[in-house]
């Protein structure tokens, strides 16, 4: 079974202006964004926002939403299929948490983690905490094919995930260069293949 998009993700172009606009201003404010900011960088009025979105909040959470979509994984049916669409999905997730915008918010929303705890909670649930669900229900359908060790999915999804960041996060407190693209294929290929050792299906039985 191949993880879905999150439901309300489909964007049009108001809808990438709107979410590329939320995305820079997330990264230079925080969660402190306004309205009426979004409303000026995506070149709309702030009536348009409320009518379409709802409200900041759900306009935020739309947008961490919009961006799980990209981290889709499709069926393994064998071993290399499986290892082939993790390599896939490390290297892309790397990517992302090296892009520039996802950078500064992350520092900015730890930063202001103490002051807005609800708002900073539900973005790690809609971001962090939707994907650890999505990576969990595919592990599960691999171990239900046999491909991997039959264990906790939740764990094993949060286990993957804490593998392929690595120090990425205090890279990023320490304000240090992310990896390049050649860097994050070869840290992929470490991590996934820790992983494929560490969830291997026990040897058949002679």
């Amino acid at each position: 079974m191949s993880i879905q998009s999150p439901p309300g993700t489909s964007c049009d172009a108001r809808d990438e202006r709107v979410h590329a606009a939320v995305r820079a201003l997330i990264a230079e404010q925080g969660v402190q964004i306004s309205m009426d900011a979004v409303a000026a960088r995506a070149g709309c009025s702030k009536q348009t926002l409320y009518a379409r979105y709802g409200s900041k909040q759900a306009l935020m959470l739309r947008v961490i939403g919009q961006r799980l979509a990209h981290a889709s994984l499709q069926p393994a049916l064998t071993a290399e299929d499986l290892r082939s669409e993790l390599q896939q999905f490390a290297e892309s997730h790397l990517a992302r948490l090296g892009e520039p915008d996802a950078v500064g918010a992350s520092r900015l929303i730890t930063a202001q983690a103490s002051h807005f705890p609800e708002e900073v909670a539900d973005l790690f649930e809609a971001g962090a905490g939707a994907l650890v669900v999505r990576i969990a229900s595919w592990l599960q359908q691999a171990m239900r094919r046999g491909l991997l060790r039959h264990d906790d999915p939740h764990c094993a999804a949060e286990l993957l995930l804490g593998m392929l960041a690595g120090l990425d996060l205090d890279r990023q407190r320490c304000l240090l260069p992310h990896r390049d693209a050649d860097a994050r294929a070869r840290w992929a290929r470490f991590a996934v293949d820790g992983f494929l050792r560490a969830f291997a299906p026990p040897a058949p039985r002679q």
